[in-house]
């Protein structure tokens, strides 16, 4: 065996062991030895190199074996042996966090994003990270890196935002201007696919292979979570549900190309629901007013938002007849009034799918961003530490 072999399987082995810690914790020695099938001696060895880097703890004795003898020590997971900064770029505001590996937010800040769209955005966020470094107390040393999530199409491995309307970014070296002001490790995605990652981690989608993640606000996009691992297609553009056709009539007179929206969106999204009613009543409605009024009894309202989520549900139906997901999960603004149309998409669903699927809202508030843009950072880089 080579030496960079051996150096290989200890890495692999030392990472079992706090795998089987994180996810049986508390746990003694010899109880990791049973499960993961390494010697006493090895994992041992493992275990004392875990405790000197500050990823496990030791705590209280457990239980001793029938024959008596001393209590075995037991260990634990330390989430505070590294933190991860956190980072949703969005149209209207820039939300950064520090987050622990537990997924604990243990602060976060805010700025407008207009006010800093050139240079100086990264420059901000700089200032936000280095009060938030202060105000914890945390060191350089103890961030593990940075996860950003965009609002565009995003090549992850160039750190390359391709395109994001929003942003007025395109073909936007955002990485490399982030390390101008950062010295750890930064991933950047698309802020959908980061949200899909966040809810497998920790949210509604935990312990799921195959699930799906639909942000309906604005616009529509979905993240694809596919045996396990996030699918970003041949161009890095996969999830672009927005542009599903659920209606051969309305397409004829629609052009998304010139648009600027796909199709669904056009019929389905908040602001779609939002601008229809306003035509009708012939003032400004959001799409959160247009469902008070849906409540309140309102039948144009009421109109427009069920002609928008029947639309959306046979996008939803298309989704799940073609990638049979254990979950769908809904994000985004008009998530917010999921107990309103929950029924009408379950018989949309029911009448065109072959199998049965759970749709339910996101499990995040308003930290959903931060704590995705960690899950993608936790899931790139090469740590022993692995979700």
């Amino acid at each position: 065996m080579q030496k960079g072999d051996a150096a290989y399987i200890k890495n692999m082995n030392k990472q079992l062991v706090l795998t089987c810690i994180k996810d049986h914790a508390p746990i003694s020695r010899s109880e990791i030895s049973k499960k993961v099938n390494i010697s006493k001696p090895t994992v041992s060895l493992l275990v004392d190199q875990l405790l000197k880097e500050n990823w496990i703890t030791e705590t209280g004795p457990g239980q001793s074996s029938l024959s008596g003898g001393r209590k075995p020590v037991n260990l634990i997971f330390n989430p505070k042996a590294a933190y991860v900064v956190g980072v949703d770029i969005g149209g209207t505001k820039v939300a950064s966090g520090i987050v622990d590996l537990d997924g604990r937010v243990y602060a976060s800040r805010e700025f407008p994003t207009q006010d800093f769209l050139n240079r100086s955005l990264f420059k901000r966020l700089h200032n936000d990270v280095a009060e938030m470094m202060k105000e914890l107390n945390i060191r350089d040393q103890d961030i593990l890196g940075m996860g950003i999530g965009v609002p565009g199409v995003t090549d992850v491995t160039q750190g390359l935002v391709i395109d994001a309307p929003a942003l007025q970014w395109k073909y936007f070296s955002a990485r490399e201007n982030a390390e101008k002001y950062f010295n750890f490790p930064i991933y950047i995605e698309n802020d959908v696919n980061t949200s899909v990652l966040g809810e497998h981690w920790l949210g509604a989608g935990q312990q799921k292979d195959n699930l799906i993640y639909i942000a309906i606000g604005t616009g529509i996009g979905s993240g694809l979570i596919i045996n396990g691992q996030l699918y970003r297609g041949s161009n890095y553009s996969a999830g672009e549900m927005g542009y599903l056709v659920t209606d051969r009539e309305l397409a004829n007179h629609y052009h998304p190309v010139f648009e600027g929206y796909g199709f669904l969106e056009s019929v389905a999204s908040g602001s779609s629901i939002g601008n229809k009613l306003s035509k009708i009543k012939n003032r400004t409605i959001t799409a959160k007013e247009a469902f008070e009024l849906v409540k309140a009894g309102d039948p144009d309202a009421r109109k427009v938002v069920e002609t928008a989520i029947e639309n959306l549900g046979l996008g939803i139906a298309n989704y799940v007849s073609l990638f049979d997901p254990e979950i769908v999960i809904l994000g985004g603004g008009v998530s917010g009034a999921f107990s309103e149309f929950k029924n009408q998409l379950d018989d949309i669903l029911e009448r065109f799918t072959p199998k049965k699927c759970k749709v339910v809202p996101s499990t995040f508030g308003k930290e959903a961003g931060v704590i995705g843009a960690v899950a993608l950072f936790l899931k790139e880089y090469d740590s022993i530490f692995k979700i």
